[in-house]
């Protein structure tokens, strides 16, 4: 920490470990917003059958939440995240690379291990054993929508906003 108490931006993602159970989440959802579509928008109540399939979503997201481990994300220095985007810059023939402005093939394997603060299972909140030179092992299992979320949030934390928050919608109805 800096003389001025500066503290390098985190924020959290969470990562489904029970692959299986997510698929089914995720076709349950797909149904559920189907049956809304088709349901006569003059109803005022939903039919049985979307009823069904929202408690079927709301059983899967409580069965998902045990298999969901929260990982805290720290910004690097400056000088790392540079001399980490120096070494994996985006390939010529890649618009996503072009995109993120890195390679994302490879950057998040190499920020993560010093990105991690720590990571926690979601539901009970205690320590998942996990440690940033165990992120090869896991990156090698996570699909690729899952990795893209870290990238995202490794860029978003390091690139982040430099300015003081200012809410002017807060400071309107607070205005006395």
């Amino acid at each position: 920490m800096s003389k001025l108490g500066i503290k390098r931006a985190t924020t959290t993602v969470d990562l489904v470990t029970d692959l299986d159970l997510l698929a089914e989440y995720e076709a349950a959802e797909e149904r559920l917003e189907r049956l809304g579509k088709e349901e006569r928008p003059d109803r005022l109540n939903s039919s049985p059958e979307i009823k069904k399939a929202a408690k079927e979503v709301q059983r899967l997201e409580k069965a998902m939440a045990d298999s969901v481990v929260s990982f805290k994300l720290r910004a690097l220095k400056k000088p790392d995240f540079a001399k980490l985007e120096e070494e994996h810059p985006p390939r010529d023939d890649n618009d996503v690379d072009k995109s993120f402005g890195v390679n994302i093939d490879t950057f998040l394997d190499a920020a993560m291990p010093s990105s991690v603060v720590e990571a926690t299972w979601k539901e009970s909140g205690k320590k998942a054993e996990f440690s940033g030179s165990d992120w090869p092992e896991i990156a090698e299992d996570i699909t690729n929508g899952q990795h893209a979320e870290f990238t995202a949030a490794i860029l978003r934390i390091n690139r982040g906003a430099t300015t003081v928050p200012f809410s002017r919608s807060a400071s309107i109805v607070t205005r006395g």
